[in-house]
């Protein structure tokens, strides 16, 4: 009788054994060795931010932007050593979608990892690199309400109460020269032969809502449309006006002297300058006044130049603002200025009157030449011939400030 022996399987046990310890390695080294790198990852990430941001500071301040990048990276665990970690700094990037740009910092952490089980599986190490990019835009100034010459800012959408109005007589001649017309609401001219606007498309008209009878450019072409805290934000700041005011000093009431130089002069009382001769050479009027009807008829009318230097640079005259804004010219309400007669006005500088009314009429024939004229209404009619040539260097600017922020 013949007996069958079967081969024993205890060897096949010990190899099953040794697979699943070398999968339970395996996943530990994945949950673990991963996890710290992750860690690692995400730390060097917050590491790369902080770098880029307090270089992006130091930038705008005129520091060592790049030492003050390696000092924080170092202080977030990444000390640059060449061994377990490197920090390049650049300013431009070398790579991304801001390479080249001089407003940008880019850096780069590379970090290399330990692992603990991995090793059993053949790594080593891992390796981490990360980039973050700030941007360091330094302070600067812009344009007032983007370079317009006019600037209507009433949001009135009815043409009866337009912001810039050329007025309903066909002798009223508007000409505007590097700089065009934008309104808050509606902009009106009564022909197209009311008002010559640059031939650059991009400073004729701009509204809000309609603009009428104009040669370019009809309205609604923005959805830019200045809210009163927009208004007031673009203001400048407002004087101390007592008698060492900001290098100028208060106009007295009833003042018997109306040439003003080198300084910034505060006004209580505008309607004392009614009818009279105002020069100003090298200042600014800043006007506190809430309430007044100013008229300039026969004689009489601004002229002259701002101040050329400091926080007024480029502003002619300035109307603080009041709340109650003036309706319109022909309703007389506060802060009305109306140019009449042969008022003449050869003002280089800014009028930055946000809540007035300003009005040519009669035989204005102003050389408003070299100005930027800002106020609720602009409006004119009669015989009215102005000429209003804005340079963004002879004008007021608002402040920007810098900007520092992480590239998206």
């Amino acid at each position: 009788m013949f007996t069958v022996r079967r081969k024993s399987e205890r060897g096949q046990a010990i190899v099953l054994l040794a697979l699943g310890i070398m999968g339970l390695v395996g996943m530990t080294a994945l949950a673990i060795d991963g996890g710290n790198a992750f860690a690692d990852k995400r730390n060097a990430q917050d590491a790369a931010d902080t770098a880029a941001l307090a270089a992006a500071l130091a930038e705008v301040r005129g520091n060592d932007s790049s030492a003050l990048a390696l000092s924080f990276a170092a202080q977030n665990g990444y000390d640059n050593d060449g061994t377990s970690n490197t920090v390049t700094y650049h300013n431009p990037p070398i790579s991304g979608p801001y390479t080249g740009d001089n407003e940008y910092i880019q850096i780069f952490i590379t970090s290399e990892v330990e692992t603990f089980f991995a090793p059993v599986i053949g790594v080593e190490t891992t390796t981490n690199t990360v980039e973050a990019v700030a941007r360091a835009k330094p302070p600067t100034t812009e344009s007032l309400y983007d370079g317009n010459a006019i600037v209507g800012l009433s949001p009135d959408n009815n043409a009866q109460y337009c912001a810039f109005d050329s007025g309903h007589s066909n002798a009223v001649e508007w000409t505007l020269k590097g700089g065009g017309i934008f309104s808050n609401g509606c902009a009106y001219s009564k022909n197209h032969d009311s008002v010559t606007l640059p031939t650059d498309p991009a400073k004729c008209v701009t509204a809000v809502d309609e603009a009428y009878n104009f040669t370019c450019m009809q309205g609604g072409q923005t959805s830019q449309e200045y809210s009163t805290e927009d208004i007031a934000a673009m203001m400048p700041p407002t004087p101390a006006c007592n008698d060492t005011a900001s290098g100028g000093y208060n106009v007295p009431d009833n003042p018997s002297n109306f040439t003003f130089e080198n300084g910034v002069y505060c006004v209580s009382d505008f309607d004392d300058f009614s009818k009279e001769d105002i020069v100003l050479n090298n200042a600014t009027l800043y006007v506190t006044d809430m309430d007044f009807v100013l008229k300039f008829a026969g004689q009489g009318g601004f002229a002259g130049t701002a101040t050329t230097s400091g926080p007024y640079e480029g502003y002619f005259l300035i109307i603080a603002i009041n709340p109650n804004t003036c309706g319109r010219f022909q309703d007389k309400g506060v802060q009305v200025m109306e140019f009449r007669g042969h008022a003449d006005a050869g003002i280089v500088g800014t009028i930055l009157a946000p809540s007035a009314c300003l009005d040519f009429r009669g035989n204005s024939n102003g050389a408003t030449t070299h100005s930027q004229i800002i106020a609720n209404y602009v409006t004119s009619n009669g015989n009215s011939e102005l000429t209003v040539e804005y340079n963004p260097e002879e004008n007021g600017e608002v402040p920007v400030p810098p900007q520092i922020e992480l590239a998206q």
